[in-house]
Protein backbone atom coordinates (compact mmCIF):
# COMPACT_ATOMS: atom_id res chain seq x y z
CA UNK A 1 0.00 0.00 0.00
CA UNK A 2 0.96 3.62 -0.21
CA UNK A 3 0.60 6.23 2.15
CA UNK A 4 0.07 9.79 1.16
CA UNK A 5 2.91 11.15 3.77
CA UNK A 6 6.39 11.39 4.11
CA UNK A 7 8.68 8.18 5.47
CA UNK A 8 10.00 9.16 8.65
CA UNK A 9 6.01 10.29 9.36
CA UNK A 10 4.76 6.88 8.59
CA UNK A 11 7.55 5.27 9.89
CA UNK A 12 6.97 7.42 13.66
CA UNK A 13 3.52 6.45 13.86
CA UNK A 14 3.80 2.95 12.78
CA UNK A 15 6.53 1.50 14.83
CA UNK A 16 5.58 3.44 17.89
CA UNK A 17 4.21 0.81 20.31
CA UNK A 18 1.57 3.19 21.58
CA UNK A 19 -0.23 3.12 18.25
CA UNK A 20 -0.38 -0.12 17.20
CA UNK A 21 -3.83 -1.24 19.00
CA UNK A 22 -5.22 1.75 16.38
CA UNK A 23 -4.40 -0.09 13.59
CA UNK A 24 -4.02 -3.83 14.53
CA UNK A 25 -7.35 -4.71 15.06
CA UNK A 26 -5.92 -7.28 17.62
CA UNK A 27 -3.55 -5.72 19.82
CA UNK A 28 -5.70 -4.68 22.92
CA UNK A 29 -2.13 -2.89 24.41
CA UNK A 30 1.75 -3.59 23.94
CA UNK A 31 4.38 -2.00 25.68
CA UNK A 32 8.31 -2.02 25.84
CA UNK A 33 9.72 -3.50 28.28
CA UNK A 34 13.57 -3.62 27.63
CA UNK A 35 15.25 -0.79 28.64
CA UNK A 36 16.18 2.55 26.70
CA UNK A 37 14.50 3.19 22.73
CA UNK A 38 13.56 0.54 20.72
CA UNK A 39 15.99 -0.87 18.51
CA UNK A 40 17.13 -4.45 17.72
CA UNK A 41 16.70 -6.92 20.30
CA UNK A 42 13.93 -4.86 22.33
CA UNK A 43 11.24 -6.94 24.00
CA UNK A 44 7.55 -5.86 23.93
CA UNK A 45 4.47 -7.76 25.99
CA UNK A 46 1.25 -6.66 25.49
CA UNK A 47 -2.31 -8.02 25.26
CA UNK A 48 -3.92 -9.65 21.81
CA UNK A 49 -6.97 -11.37 20.70
CA UNK A 50 -6.61 -14.81 19.35
CA UNK A 51 -10.21 -16.69 18.10
CA UNK A 52 -12.03 -14.04 19.93
CA UNK A 53 -10.11 -14.67 23.50
CA UNK A 54 -8.10 -11.96 25.20
CA UNK A 55 -4.30 -13.69 25.47
CA UNK A 56 -1.25 -12.13 26.27
CA UNK A 57 2.00 -11.26 23.80
CA UNK A 58 5.58 -10.99 23.80
CA UNK A 59 8.09 -10.35 21.64
CA UNK A 60 11.21 -9.15 20.25
CA UNK A 61 12.61 -6.79 17.69
CA UNK A 62 14.72 -9.16 15.11
CA UNK A 63 14.97 -6.00 13.26
CA UNK A 64 15.54 -2.26 12.87
CA UNK A 65 16.74 -0.40 10.40
CA UNK A 66 15.01 3.42 10.22
CA UNK A 67 13.32 4.64 8.44
CA UNK A 68 13.12 1.22 5.88
CA UNK A 69 12.58 -2.16 7.84
CA UNK A 70 11.36 -3.00 11.20
CA UNK A 71 10.30 -6.83 12.19
CA UNK A 72 9.44 -8.54 15.26
CA UNK A 73 8.66 -12.45 16.52
CA UNK A 74 5.56 -12.91 18.57
CA UNK A 75 4.52 -15.24 21.00
CA UNK A 76 0.87 -15.66 21.93
CA UNK A 77 -0.34 -16.91 25.06
CA UNK A 78 0.46 -20.18 26.29
CA UNK A 79 2.24 -21.18 22.85
CA UNK A 80 -1.59 -20.89 21.17
CA UNK A 81 0.34 -19.62 18.21
CA UNK A 82 4.34 -17.89 17.28
CA UNK A 83 4.77 -15.71 14.40
CA UNK A 84 7.38 -13.12 12.82
CA UNK A 85 6.07 -10.36 11.22
CA UNK A 86 8.03 -7.91 8.99
CA UNK A 87 7.74 -4.05 7.65
CA UNK A 88 9.52 -2.10 5.01
CA UNK A 89 9.03 1.27 4.15
CA UNK A 90 10.02 3.26 0.91
CA UNK A 91 9.86 6.66 0.53
CA UNK A 92 8.36 7.22 -3.34
CA UNK A 93 7.06 10.44 -5.11
CA UNK A 94 3.06 9.66 -3.90
CA UNK A 95 4.53 8.96 0.06
CA UNK A 96 5.43 6.01 1.71
CA UNK A 97 5.42 2.58 0.20
CA UNK A 98 4.80 -0.15 2.69
CA UNK A 99 4.94 -4.06 2.36
CA UNK A 100 3.69 -6.23 4.76
CA UNK A 101 4.83 -9.98 5.63
CA UNK A 102 4.05 -12.10 8.31
CA UNK A 103 4.29 -16.38 9.07
CA UNK A 104 2.61 -18.18 11.89
CA UNK A 105 1.47 -20.97 13.25
CA UNK A 106 -0.99 -22.28 15.93
CA UNK A 107 -0.02 -25.30 18.37
CA UNK A 108 -0.66 -28.74 16.65
CA UNK A 109 -3.05 -29.39 18.76
CA UNK A 110 -5.29 -26.68 17.23
CA UNK A 111 -3.90 -26.96 13.68
CA UNK A 112 -7.22 -27.72 12.43
CA UNK A 113 -8.69 -24.31 13.39
CA UNK A 114 -6.49 -23.14 10.90
CA UNK A 115 -9.37 -22.54 8.61
CA UNK A 116 -10.98 -20.78 10.91
CA UNK A 117 -7.85 -18.38 12.23
CA UNK A 118 -6.46 -18.28 8.42
CA UNK A 119 -9.64 -16.37 7.48
CA UNK A 120 -9.99 -14.36 10.30
CA UNK A 121 -6.33 -13.22 9.66
CA UNK A 122 -7.12 -12.50 6.07
CA UNK A 123 -9.98 -10.32 7.13
CA UNK A 124 -8.35 -8.22 9.49
CA UNK A 125 -5.13 -7.91 7.64
CA UNK A 126 -7.14 -6.24 5.22
CA UNK A 127 -8.93 -3.89 8.06
CA UNK A 128 -5.41 -3.02 9.09
CA UNK A 129 -4.05 -2.04 5.97
CA UNK A 130 -6.90 0.55 5.35
CA UNK A 131 -6.56 1.69 8.89
CA UNK A 132 -3.05 1.81 8.36
CA UNK A 133 -3.43 4.46 5.60
CA UNK A 134 -6.31 6.44 6.65
CA UNK A 135 -4.35 7.27 10.37
CA UNK A 136 -0.88 9.18 8.95
CA UNK A 137 -2.78 10.28 6.08
CA UNK A 138 -5.54 12.13 8.78
CA UNK A 139 -2.96 13.41 10.66
CA UNK A 140 -3.58 11.05 13.79
CA UNK A 141 0.30 11.08 14.26
CA UNK A 142 0.11 10.31 18.51
CA UNK A 143 3.29 10.82 20.98
CA UNK A 144 5.28 8.53 21.87
CA UNK A 145 4.13 6.35 24.58
CA UNK A 146 2.82 3.26 25.94
CA UNK A 147 -0.58 1.92 26.47
CA UNK A 148 -0.90 -0.56 29.58
CA UNK A 149 -0.81 -4.27 28.89
CA UNK A 150 -2.20 -5.55 32.18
Amino acid sequence: MVVDRPVDEVWALLTDPFNLPRVSGSALGLRQTSPGPIRLGSTLQGRALVLGFETRISGRVTEWDPPHAFARSELRGMGICWGSYRETYEATTNGTKIVRAGKGELRPELKLLWWIYGTLLRRRQEARNQQTKRLPEAGHGERRGSIDAR
